[in-house]
């Protein structure tokens, strides 16, 4: 079951769920009136200004207030599609990994841990990965926390029915084990799984939570961070981390990635950078830059309507993220003779010149292709996106405000999106 097809079955199910038998018949012949969207038009409208112009008084008390009101059904109708593809695509990353996804094919019990998990979204993401991986029966056991109890049951029935979606396409079923808990983020000593997780995400959770004073200004871990990632991690695991695309946000995230990485020195960034060490981006960029993803997608129907109806655009999604492991294992492993580099920023057109802000081994740099210099083998640099990896036959020459590609260079480009 594709992305597409998954989110098309859940907003019908929500529809049928949570709106009258008449708005599911509309849905059903193509589409719903204003007259059903408008109460929930204004939710998503008020809930984006709580994740965006509010975000600086969001804490991790409060952050749940959403599940108790109107809002609740604007998150699910319109925030979980816009974050599944966000942890989809994260995932798409370690699945073209050939080792991990061996790896990862070859087992046939699974263990997640979904903190601050809201209804389940990034386990949802992760159950639809592990189903299109692995063809023959597996297991999951997937702990579910979330200070917001109603949050943690919109979990637990989305997971059930997921699975009764993927096993109707299955000869052979997957079977679910859910262990849904409420409390806050910090309280990570009574939720670890025994042995690990296989996944541990962290969507959109480290900007809602408590560290955000001290520890998160100065770049420190959080000693609940801390925990989790020393004992709540499996040997071959992955902390999966999104974050929003917000410059505060982001830096913040970014600044946390760097800390992980020196506070356990056995941690491995897998994704997104090209190499471990510090960010270059944080040590070598202006503080106006930070790292973040573009991604391009179809949203499904009622997102696109409620798009319509309040001005937001969910075709595009940016956000942060970095997935950090212990095995080693990075999206870009290393090629004789190629170096990586990975898109950080969007095409920048002058005369006579193009350039994009890239991330490599040992700078993040403003890569430039002169006008003169273009050629079939060098193509990708001007058609790649944000996020995907550009590999280079040649390293880039020094030029006054970054690099040269070198005009004999040749480029391959590694990209997420069919």
């Amino acid at each position: 079951m594709t992305s597409d097809d998954f989110l098309s079955q859940l907003e019908r199910h929500l529809a049928s769920r949570l709106l009258s038998s008449e708005a599911l018949a509309r849905y059903d012949r193509g589409r719903l009136g204003k007259a059903f969207l408008a109460p929930l038009a204004d939710a998503v409208a008020r809930l984006s200004n709580d994740f965006t112009r509010a975000r600086r008084a969001l804490t991790e008390a409060a952050s749940g207030d959403y599940w108790r009101d109107a809002r609740r059904l604007a998150y699910l109708f319109h925030f979980l599609p816009r974050n599944y593809v966000k942890a989809a695509w994260v995932l798409t990353e370690a699945g073209r990994h050939a080792p991990l996804a061996r790896q990862l094919a070859a087992k046939s019990r699974f263990v997640i841990l979904d903190i601050g998990c809201g209804p389940g979204t990034a386990s949802l993401a992760t159950l639809g990965f592990l189903a299109a991986l692995r063809p023959a029966a597996f297991h999951v056991n997937i702990a579910l926390v979330d200070a917001a109890p109603n949050a943690t049951q919109e979990a637990v029935e989305l997971l059930r029915q997921a699975v009764a979606w993927l096993n109707a396409e299955r000869r052979e079923a997957i079977t679910l084990c859910l262990a849904p808990q409420v409390g806050a983020a910090a309280q990570v000593e009574s939720y670890l799984p025994s042995g690990g997780a296989d996944f541990v995400w962290l969507s959109n959770v480290l900007n809602e939570s408590d560290h955000a004073s001290a520890e998160r200004q100065s770049g420190g871990v959080p000693a609940w961070v801390k925990t989790l990632t020393r004992e709540g991690l499996a040997a071959d695991g992955g902390l999966y981390v999104i974050e929003p695309a917000l410059h505060e946000t982001a830096r913040a995230a970014m600044r946390l990635r760097d800390a992980l990485l020196e506070d356990d020195p056995t941690l491995g960034i897998f994704a997104p950078c090209a190499a471990a060490g510090p960010c270059r981006m944080l040590a070598e960029r202006p503080a106006r830059d930070w790292c973040h993803v573009a991604l391009t997608w179809k949203p499904p129907p009622l997102v696109a309507q409620l798009d319509s109806l309040t001005g937001l655009r969910s075709q595009v999604q940016k956000f942060f993220y970095f997935v950090l492991r212990r095995d080693g294992k990075r999206a870009a492993e290393p090629r004789q003779g190629w170096s990586p580099w990975r898109v950080v920023g969007d095409l920048q057109r002058e005369k006579g010149r193009e350039k994009r802000l890239v991330c490599g081994v040992d700078r993040c740099a403003l890569l430039t292709r002169f006008k003169r210099d273009r050629r079939p083998e060098n193509a990708p640099f001007g058609d790649a996106e944000r996020g995907d990896i550009l590999w280079l036959s040649e390293s880039p020459a020094p030029l006054a405000d970054g690099l040269r590609l070198a005009p004999g260079a040749r480029v391959e480009r590694q990209s997420l999106i069919e």
